[in-house]
């Protein structure tokens, strides 16, 4: 029975039997909540059962992590977060309650939103030139803020500063909004942040976008140079979401999750709706999304070290 037990080989036959819940570690509203609940619905029609989302914020992600823990190997109940509970805060945090990799089975990725680098849209900053030359030309360095201690944009400023040989100094905050709420006043040079949270205030003229870290340029900001395009290589960088389930569940349950999840995202309309906000969709296999893990893993855990953060 490939190593499936009498029980397991039920669960899988009759998945899914009764409504699923997806455990976000996000309090609802936030982007995440929305890209959940717009999967949710789509979910529900594919699979024939009603769909949850259960918001469960707090602990660096160890709180949603925990529910799902506490529930059966059955795939009925599903964790859905990102970079951060699945790459980072492992390293990040003192103690931390799970292991990303072995307490879950991948699901799929979902959608990613690459970092803008901003500054205030009055800023005497123009270019990414101008802020190399200023930070190595000032005697106090630049200011950079993050969403948080050991944050994606935590770790990107620290990797753009050392690239960049500059001199700037780190400001973290509880959060993209009081984040941006100071660059866009000049309390803060400049900062790493989504372009699902920034892109509205830098086509409304709050912001002005100098940089994006990514392989390529958005068509939503198109106009805006990529680092590697400025000089800057090895900064592309986004934040990620992704599904995952308790591990020992059945792999035929998390092929049909995998499927459900594959075909929403490359539904016409979902991609549209989630690109309009800066969302691109991100649809790989288990295995894929298991490997694309490792190599996030691998990628931030030198930096975050390296950074000397830490949260007890």
């Amino acid at each position: 029975m490939s190593g499936l037990s009498i029980s397991g080989l039920s669960t899988a036959q009759t998945f899914p039997s009764k409504p699923i819940t997806l455990v976000l570690p996000f309090s609802a509203g936030g982007i995440s909540d929305v890209m959940a609940r717009a999967l949710g619905q789509y979910l529900a029609q594919h699979l024939g059962k009603p769909v949850i989302v259960d918001n469960k914020p707090g602990g660096g992600g160890q709180i949603a992590a925990n529910t799902v823990l506490q529930q059966p190997t059955d795939g009925h109940t599903v964790y859905v977060a990102g970079t951060a509970m699945f790459a980072i805060n492992q390293t990040l945090f003192r103690k931390f309650s799970y292991d990303p990799v072995k307490s879950f089975e991948p699901v799929t990725a979902l959608v990613s939103s690459p970092l803008v680098l901003v500054v205030a849209a009055n800023s005497p900053i123009k270019s990414l030139h101008d802020l190399i030359a200023l930070s190595k030309a000032s005697k106090q360095g630049l200011t950079f803020a993050s969403q948080g201690l050991g944050s994606i944009g935590h770790l990107l400023g620290d990797l753009f500063r050392s690239k960049s040989d500059s001199s700037m100094f780190h400001v973290a905050y509880k959060g993209s909004i009081p984040a941006l709420q100071d660059v866009m006043t000049n309390r803060v040079d400049f900062m790493f942040d989504p372009i699902s949270s920034t892109e509205a205030l830098i086509k409304g003229k709050k912001l002005r976008a100098l940089a994006i870290a990514a392989t390529r340029r958005s068509s939503l900001l198109p106009e805006v140079p990529t680092l590697a395009e400025l000089g800057i290589q090895g900064m592309d960088a986004g934040v990620w979401f992704g599904a995952a389930v308790r591990s020992g569940t059945p792999t035929t349950v998390i092929q049909t999750l995998n499927h459900a999840f594959v075909a929403a995202l490359r539904d016409p309309e979902i991609q549209k709706r989630f690109e309009s906000q800066g969302m691109q969709v991100q649809p790989q296999t288990p295995g894929q999304f298991k490997q694309f893990i490792l190599s996030e893993i691998a990628r931030w855990t030198p930096l975050i070290q390296s950074s000397g953060a830490t949260i007890d």
